[in-house]
């Protein structure tokens, strides 16, 4: 069973769409459904380590066209750190908020050793 949040790409339909997919340990599927202009709001807002992009930031900013096929988040705990360290005073709420829920989603799967992938559909 697939359990849906469309809350952050409600009236953006048909405009570009990312996913984050979450295997959850029962079986089931969670799956935050995003506008695009949201998740470039964020990713635009992680700034390079001193020996280059790392994480989420490397595929999104280097691995083109990282979009392709859904593919694993390879490391949770660094994308979830490149997320704490984003400065949200520039963001919206709705980014916010989102961002707090993606910080959520990483970490709860992290904790139940979960897989969680990323589409653009």
């Amino acid at each position: 069973m697939n359990v849906i949040n469309d809350k952050y790409y409600e009236g953006y339909e048909g405009e570009g769409e990312i996913q984050f997919i979450r295997y959850l340990a029962d079986g089931n599927r969670f799956i935050l459904r995003i506008w695009d202009g949201f998740f470039d709001k964020i990713m635009s807002s992680i700034d390079p380590e001193p020996d280059g992009w790392t994480g989420l930031a490397y595929f999104y900013h280097v691995e083109e066209p990282w979009w392709e096929k859904p593919w694993e988040i390879p490391d949770k705990e660094v994308v979830l750190k490149q997320f704490e360290k984003i400065d949200t005073s520039n963001f919206d709420d709705t980014t916010k908020d989102l961002l707090n829920e993606l910080c959520v989603l990483l970490l709860h799967a992290q904790k139940c050793n979960e897989v969680v992938m990323i589409a653009d559909e």
